[in-house]
C-alpha cells in the first residue's frame, strides 16, 4: 500500500511549479502586447506618411492650376461635397477640403482620430514648420505609444518628407 501511495504522490505539479509557469506566461504576454501595440502604431504612422505625401502632391497640382490659391488654417476632414468652388483667377482663401471636392485628392480617412493633417499655407503653429507644404501630427487625444506622441512629418518642395520629434 505504501508503494501505491508514493506513486500517486509523484504525479502532477506542485503549486510552486504552477505559479512559476503562470508568471513566465504573464511576462511573455506583456512583451507580446507591447510589441503588438508598437507594430500597429508604426503601421498607422507609415500610412499617415503616405497619406501626407498624397496631400502634398495634391496641393502642388492645385497650385499649378490656381497660382494665387491660398488654403485656410484648418485641418483636413472627410466631409466633402460635390461643389468644387475653384474657378480661374480665384484669389480667395479656401478650405483644404476643396482638394477633395475638386478631384485633386481622393476622400481618404483624413479624420481618423489618430492624426491631424494640415496644409501649411497660412499656418505657422504646430505641426507646420516654415516652408512646409503639408504636415501631419499625432492627434493629442489618440491612444498611441508614448514614443509616437510627439512625432511630426512634414513634406517640403525641395527635400521631400522629413520626420521630426518635437
Amino acid at each position: 500500500m505504501a508503494k501505491l501511495f508514493l506513486k500517486l504522490k509523484n504525479k502532477g505539479f506542485t503549486l510552486v511549479e504552477l505559479l512559476v509557469a503562470a508568471t513566465i506566461i504573464g511576462i511573455l504576454a506583456v512583451f507580446a502586447t507591447n510589441s503588438y501595440r508598437n507594430s500597429v502604431a508604426e503601421t498607422r504612422w507609415a500610412q499617415a506618411k503616405a497619406n501626407l505625401e498624397q496631400l502634398a502632391a495634391a496641393v502642388q497640382r492645385a497650385r499649378l492650376d490656381y497660382p494665387s490659391l491660398r488654403f485656410s488654417n484648418t485641418a483636413m476632414s472627410t466631409t466633402s461635397s460635390t461643389v468644387c468652388g475653384l474657378y480661374p483667377g480665384i484669389s480667395a482663401t479656401v478650405s483644404p477640403l476643396m482638394l477633395i471636392n475638386c478631384g485633386y485628392l481622393e476622400g481618404s480617412d483624413w479624420n481618423s482620430g489618430y492624426f491631424q493633417y494640415y496644409v501649411c499655407d497660412n499656418r505657422t503653429t504646430a505641426p507646420c514648420k516654415s516652408s512646409a507644404i503639408a504636415c501631419v501630427g499625432v492627434n493629442s487625444t489618440a491612444k498611441v505609444p508614448a514614443k509616437f506622441k510627439n512625432y511630426t512629418y512634414c513634406y517640403y518642395a525641395r527635400s521631400g518628407g522629413v520626420e521630426t520629434l518635437s
